[in-house]
């Protein structure tokens, strides 16, 4: 994949002359707001190890004059885990997937994605408070592409306040590093660490380094400080997956029997990069000018291989078999299923079998996400503050994938499903391990590339009108921000070599390929020997897909049909999108306070305002016209396909109003209540306006049907009105603890689904005719509502005798009730299914960090768990339709479920003296299996099993 010359030296270079000519100009923009109203004043004061990160966190709870909670780096720098996406779970509502993409509930990631905060993942994310974000189609930042050893914490904003970007209605995510003037000496700090996966067996290297000064000169003050991190690790993870469950009739009961199986390895290796500088210069005491610029890439290769035995309703439990059942009708063991369906792969004198794909396929990825301020603080008189900043973001995000299929016949099986993991058997297993039983089918093909762009502004003006007065601050700013996204993404280019519906004499078999190019592989050490395979398989080997494009021509010359020539997949201008959004948004604020509330000796404070939003997206495309023959004017003819343009777009003008309060019987006691409106954007993808049309025709030719699958432009944003009341203790010697509860009401809710739309269709002739087609698309549906409560403590146990003084608890749990009333999701029988939550929302969800400190010993054991939630109300593998008993066809749509999941990590360092650490740390130590469920109700059966590494590392910091 080639990429844009941005070396890093040019991106030093050009943060370091973007602070020349700011200061020249003295026109420079302003320090970034960052959430909470006490940043300015905050600075990191050192304790020690995780006492000091505890203790910064908790000053920022309760400074801030909303909301929020916080995770701040130790003395050493480091926050507590080891991608941002790990850190953010063990905040208080805060929840994380282990699933490679939202929507995609097939593909497992050790380190996680999916950020939610109170159960919605229409998160924000800002960096220093300024708007971040990554290219990939969606609005926020990629949290896991981003190294953790960059920052100085993290911010997790609950409630909304009139100076805070908009944007979440789930809440915003805030990352903050450090700038120069918060060292008060040269520093040199930095670290060497080993990441090792006990599943792949390997051992990566990673480390990290940052320098920071500052000196006095004859134009003032300058500090500078620069920073680097890099990791790298591999893993490994396995999956059995169960098809659909279809309805059948056996001994006269009506059952349900699933449609197959399929199994899978597949590794992750996951390179990451990433660079921070900045610089400070304050002429004097009312001055400062600031310039950052910080770059993440992002380099990941993902292999899996594995079968696929999709059998539809055609599987069916053979009359006499050992077969049990489920009080919902479900199969849980049989000793004997076959499929009724032709399988031509089948020999003479066989019976029963299925065909299925044999799979490697192969994903690298790269992203990169760049960001350049700078920005300045000015108070000309001691009233007076004023803040300017402007900002440059480009982000980038390549991916390549191929895929290889080869096809065979398995014969008839068996699978129990009533242990902890699924148990397949085949009744003739050498037939899988035969390559003369395997032909050449297909390859598939895939690209992206998203490039995402935003000019952004922000000025911000506070005047201080009293410390003692109800009106304490009134503070007014403005932003505008231009950010316009080139997502290109092809569609799954599926090419057949000698697929089975060819004349058998063309059919080319593996056993007569080079022995390169095919590997018989067992999964050795499946599931960790937890479970067991039909046996050995026949794969297409990696090379010939390590060397993809130039290798797939090649592989079409050798495996294809004569004179098959196929080339690598191209972007068509169907393919291609252009989205834009322009934000113009003001705000006005005030902040007040009262010393002694009607004489009680209370302390109230808090702020009110309205920040409103000139919101404008628009997206512009192609749609792709079908082709074929119809039934047109009483003759057969051809339609022209070709492509029409497509465009779409919706303006917004949005008064954003919020009102935050806090009580304080005493400086222990805080008492929150916070009334907002917030919104959110469609995601790029949401508003792509390319897709594709196609009809369905008869035998004769006459049209029966038209579909469509798009993006929709059109959609307005999410407007959520929200209600949170929190109450907080923060003990003298440190420790706090804090109860909550929330309710959102989001109206314009945007789901995925079916609907019916008139949509243009090219007829033969140049005609062009209105038809009603069901889009498979996005729409605004009705209002989502969730509620719920939350409760967390942080302590160290002073009180106790030595050495148990050095103990001390974090915990958080939370629950959260949801419903999304306008999904569209239909069960096997057709019928559609209701009552379903907010997707990415566990009910329940809790973490419990065990810690200990004393001397130069620092430990945490932490477990985090959450309840089962819907990952998604429609997915790829869990959709389509079939013909039932009555000759019907029947439409399905199953939603897909994560099941319960928990795990336990663990750390341990030692500090041998002031500026050495040594530190272990281990993730996943109960081998935790994530399971995914499929269907609702009295429907609802296993989908997926996945297991993967545990991962251990060593990490070696030094400070001076």
């Amino acid at each position: 994949m080639s990429w844009p010359q941005n070396s890093y030296r040019s991106f030093v270079l050009a943060g370091a002359s973007v602070l020349v000519l700011g200061a020249l100009s003295a026109a420079s923009f302003a320090q970034a707001q960052t959430a909470a109203a006490a940043d300015d004043e905050l600075q990191e004061i050192v304790v020690s190890g995780q006492r000091f990160a505890v203790s910064d966190a908790a000053k920022r709870k309760a400074a801030a004059d909303m909301i929020l909670d916080s995770i701040s780096a130790d003395d050493a720098g480091k926050l507590p885990d080891n991608s941002v996406t790990e850190v953010l779970q063990r905040v208080p509502g805060v929840s994380i997937t282990h699933f490679a993409a939202v929507g995609d509930p097939d593909h497992y990631s050790v380190e996680g994605s999916g950020v939610t905060v109170r159960g919605l993942s229409q998160v924000s994310s800002t960096l220093n408070g300024r708007e971040a974000f990554s290219a990939n189609g969606g609005r926020a930042l990629l949290f896991e592409d981003v190294p953790p050893e960059l920052l100085a914490g993290v911010d997790v904003l609950k409630s909304g306040s009139p100076d805070v970007i908009e944007g979440g209605i789930g809440g915003s995510v805030n990352l903050r590093t450090k700038m120069p003037f918060d060292y008060d000496h040269q520093t040199f700090s930095g670290s060497v660490s080993a990441d090792y996966g006990d599943f792949i067996k390997q051992t990566k290297p990673g480390g990290s380094l940052l320098y920071a000064n500052r000196w006095m000169t004859s134009i003032g003050e300058i500090g500078a400080m620069a920073s680097v991190a890099y990791s790298d690790i591999s893993t490994r993870h396995d999956t059995i997956q169960v098809e659909p469950y279809f309805p059948q009739t056996y001994n006269g009961k009506n059952v349900y029997v699933p449609g197959g199986f399929d199994w899978r390895s597949g590794t992750f290796d996951r390179k990451r990069l990433g660079a921070y500088e900045s610089l400070e210069w304050s002429p004097n005491n009312d001055l400062t000018f600031y310039q950052t610029g910080f770059r993440s890439d992002y380099w990941s290769k993902s292999k899996e291989a594995g079968v696929y035995n999709q059998g539809s309703n055609s599987v069916n439990v053979t009359a006499g078999s050992n077969s049990v059942f489920g009080s919902n009708g479900g199969l849980l063991s049989s000793n004997q299923l076959s499929s009724t369906a032709s399988d031509p792969l089948q020999l003479p004198g066989e019976s029963g079998g299925s065909t299925a794909l044999a799979n490697p396929g192969l994903t690298n990825q790269h992203n990169v996400t760049t960001d350049l301020s700078q920005g300045m603080k000015w108070t000309p008189t001691k009233n007076w503050t004023i803040t300017s900043d402007f900002q440059y973001a480009i982000s980038q995000s390549q991916q390549q994938r191929i895929d290889l299929f080869s096809q065979t016949s398995v014969p008839s099986y068996g699978i129990n499903l009533t242990g902890d993991l699924p148990v397949i058997s085949v009744s003739n297993p050498s037939q899988l391990a035969d390559p003369s039983r395997y032909i050449w089918y297909a390859t598939m093909d895939h690209l992206e590339n998203h490039i995402g762009r935003e000019l952004a502004w922000s000025g911000d003006a506070d005047y201080h009108v009293s410390d003692s007065g109800f009106l304490r601050s009134f503070k007014v700013g403005a932003r505008f921000a231009d950010r316009t996204e080139k997502d290109d993404v092809t569609g799954y280019n599926w090419t057949g070599l000698t697929p089975t519906w060819n004349p058998s004499s063309s059919w080319k078999y593996l056993n007569t390929a080079a022995a390169s190019d095919i590997n018989v592989s067992g999964f050795s050490n499946f599931f960790r020997g937890a479970t067991t395979l039909p046996g050995t398989t026949v794969f297409p080997a990696w090379s010939l897909l390590e060397s993809y494009p130039e290798s797939l021509t090649k592989i079409h010359q050798l495996y294809g049909l004569a004179g098959d020539n196929t080339a690598p997949v191209t972007y068509t201008i169907a393919n291609l999108s252009h989205t834009k959004t322009r934000t113009e948004s003001a705000y006005a604020m005030a902040r007040f306070g009262e010393d002694n509330l009607f004489g009680s000796g209370w302390k109230m404070n808090g702020n009110f305002g309205v920040r409103i939003v000139n919101n404008e997206n628009s997206s512009q495309g192609y749609i792709q016209q079908p082709t074929g023959q119809i039934l047109y004017n009483g003759a057969t003819a051809d339609l022209p396909g070709g492509y029409t343009a497509n465009n779409g777009g919706h303006n917004s003008l949005m008064a954003l109003p919020s009102f935050n309060v806090q009580f304080m019987p005493n400086d222990e006691v805080h008492l929150r209540f916070a009334a907002y409106q917030n919104m959110t954007n469609p995601s790029f993808n949401n508003l792509n306006a390319s897709g594709s049309l196609s009809l369905t025709t008869d035998t004769n030719h006459v049209i029966t049907g038209a579909t469509a699958t798009s993006g929709n432009p059109n959609l307005k944003p999410q407007l959520a009105n929200n209600l949170d009341v929190s109450a907080e203790w923060y003990m003298p010697d440190g420790g706090q603890v804090h109860v909550a509860g929330f309710y959102k009401q989001i109206k314009d809710y945007i789901s995925y689904g079916v609907t019916s739309v008139n949509v243009p269709f090219a007829l033969p002739g140049g005609a062009t005719q209105t038809m009603t087609a069901a889009v498979s698309g996005y729409f605004n549906a009705q209002p989502a509502y969730v509620k719920g409560a939350e409760i967390g403590l942080q302590k160290f146990f002073d009180f106790l005798p030595a050495p148990f003084d050095g103990l001390g608890i974090d915990t958080n749990f939370t629950y959260i009730y949801s419903k999304s009333p306008g999904d569209l999701s239909y069960d096997m029988l057709g019928n559609r299914i209701t009552g379903l939550p907010v997707d990415l929302l566990s009910r329940y969800n809790y973490n419990i960090t065990g810690m200990y400190e004393k001397g130069p010993i620092s430990a945490r054991l932490a477990y985090t768990w959450r309840s089962k939630y819907l990952l998604t109300p429609t997915a790829n593998g869990t959709n389509g339709t079939y013909t039932n008993a009555a000759g019907q066809t029947v439409t399905y749509n199953l939603p897909i479920f994560a099941d319960d999941y928990g795990t336990l990590d663990a750390s341990i360092a030692y500090s041998f003296d002031d500026h050495i650490t040594l530190t272990l740390e281990a993730q996943n130590l109960t081998n935790s299996v994530t399971k995914t469920l499929m269907g609702y109700g009295d429907q609802q059966y296993g989908r997926s099993w996945f297991v993967a590494d545990r991962r251990y590392s060593a990490v070696l910091r030094f400070n001076y």
